[in-house]
């Protein structure tokens, strides 16, 4: 993507304003506050010279229990 520094900067700025004012309250306000995080994540890459969309995201860690596939799999390797 080609956008400029000042463009990209001016972008960052609007989606960590965006976050601050995000106030959590159930799981979609969680997945759009990690969406935005992605966005700064990106833009910030963007502004490195390398592409955003490659950039690497820890995704946040899961609560609860494992899906039910996965703890399934690990009783018959066992």
């Amino acid at each position: 993507m080609t956008l400029s520094r000042r463009c990209a900067e001016t972008l960052i700025d609007l989606v960590e304003i965006k976050l601050s004012c995000l106030e959590i309250t159930d799981r979609e306000d969680q997945r759009e506050k990690e969406l935005l995080q992605r966005c700064v994540q990106e833009l910030n890459a963007e502004l490195r010279g390398e592409n955003g969309a490659l950039a690497n995201f820890t995704a946040p860690k899961r609560r609860g229990r494992r899906p039910k596939h996965l703890q399934l799999h690990e009783l018959h390797v066992a």
